[in-house]
């Protein structure tokens, strides 16, 4: 990832949400860009190092994360996300749907 960064990126609902209650106006047109990326491990998975708009960073799951169809890395950062949800809703009890 770090060979294509910055990447364009756009808010899940759930992040959306979150950096709402914040302050931060993202809605889902908001483009944001990976600046960095961190293996924080199996417990964290991949991070990723954002910068909205107007320069603010913050660290953010890359599962909360959408990439544009287009990007080259777009089909294995989907397969990425999907296992890593797979994973985390294994871990913690709950049926996958």
């Amino acid at each position: 990832m770090k060979k294509y960064l910055p990447i364009p990126v756009y808010a899940s609902p759930e992040l959306r949400k979150l950096l709402r209650k914040q302050g931060k106006d993202v809605n889902t047109k908001t483009e944001l860009k990976i600046t960095k990326v961190f293996d924080s491990g199996e417990m964290g998975g991949i991070v990723c190092s954002i910068i909205e708009e107007n320069r603010e960073v913050f660290v953010v799951s890359l599962t909360h994360l959408k990439i544009k169809p287009e990007h080259p890395l777009s089909g294995r950062i989907r397969e990425y996300q999907r296992d890593r949800i797979k994973r985390i809703t294994r871990a913690s009890g709950r049926r996958w749907r």
